[in-house]
This record gives structure tokens, sequence and C-alpha cells, in this order.
């Protein structure tokens, strides 16, 4: 089949422009509205975004009394926790040396007294609290076998660690011979 055209030229061409400009306006139209739609749901985004901003705004202002209320309780909850530190070393170091006198006197036999007791705190270095006392004696007795019987019973005793025996001292008294020595050792607190 064959195709014969009529029409003159220019109409041809006129035609062909018509179409050509109706399809740049509609494509102009169609990114033209594809455009406005686009900052159109850009605009509702940003009104909704606005909105909430408001709205967390007002409930931050609402929170901050609460917020404020829980910074003062957590420093009143340090504070306590302090004092509460505070009472536990001063019972535990209140109650050592009572203790201390306590268990030495289940050890020393009666033959045995003190002259002179110096106690030294050990405490440990993780919690603060006393763990021992480096504690020396000096002591007399008018009986060897007392002060072998003494330190056998801190030797035998799990709360009283390295004991040393220093120089025993012989003098006479009246009748009787005085033993002066000194006895080093750590007491451990349970």
């Amino acid at each position: 089949m064959v195709n014969i055209n009529l029409l003159p030229q220019e109409i041809v061409q006129k035609q062909k422009f018509k179409e050509l400009l109706s399809l740049i306006i509609l494509s102009a139209s169609l990114i033209g509205i594809i455009l406005i739609s686009i900052y159109i749901l850009q605009v509702i985004t940003l009104m909704n975004l606005n909105s909430q901003l408001v709205n967390i705004q007002r409930q931050l202002k609402e929170l901050e009394p609460i917020v404020k209320e829980v910074e003062q309780l957590k420093k009143i909850k340090s504070e306590l926790e302090s004092k509460k530190q505070l009472v536990e070393q001063l019972l535990s170091c209140g109650l050592v040396y009572p203790k201390f006198m306590s268990d030495l006197l289940k050890v020393l036999p009666e033959d045995v007294w003190l002259s002179n007791l110096s106690a030294n705190i050990v405490r440990d270095p993780a919690t603060n609290m006393i763990s021992a006392l480096d504690v020396k004696l000096i002591c007399s007795s008018y009986d060897k076998f007392s002060i072998a019987d003494f330190l056998s019973n801190l030797e035998n005793s799990d709360k009283f660690k390295d004991v040393k025996l220093g120089a025993i001292n012989i003098s006479q008294q009246d009748k009787y011979e005085l033993h002066s020595f000194t006895v080093d050792f750590k007491y451990i607190v349970k």
C-alpha cells in the first residue's frame, strides 16, 4: 500500500509542530505536577515534624521537674551510700579492738601478763576495711613453760599469724626469776 499525502507541506509541519508543542506542554505539566506534589509532601512532612517538635518540647518541659527530682534523689542516694559506708567502717573498726582483746585473752595463759601492747591497723586496699592488726606485745612471766604455752596457743589459733618471739630477758625478783619477752604477730580480722 502506498501513502499519498495531498496536504501541503506547511500544514503537515504545522501539525507536527502542534503535536510536538502539545507533547512538550504535557511533559512540562507532568514535571510541574510532580514537582508541586513533592513540594506539597515536603511541606506536609515539615508541618508534621514541627508539630512533633512542639509536642516533644511540651513533654520535655513537663518532664523537667521529674528529671530534677531524679537528679536530687540520686544525689541524696550517693550521700546516704557514703554515710552507710562510713557507719560500716566505724562499726567494723569499733569492734575490732574488743574482739582482738577477747581473742587474745583466750590464748593468754594465767601466768603471763602484758606490760605493753601496740597495734597498727592494716587495711584492705580494695575495700579500705581493716583486714588485720600488726601487734607487738611486751610480756612478763615467772615461768618459761607459760611462755611456750602462750606461743603454742598463738600459733594454733587461726586468728593469729606470723608469730615471732623476741629475746627473753631474765631478771631476779626476790625469790623468782622474771622472764620479760616480746612477741610480734598479725591478728587477722574476721
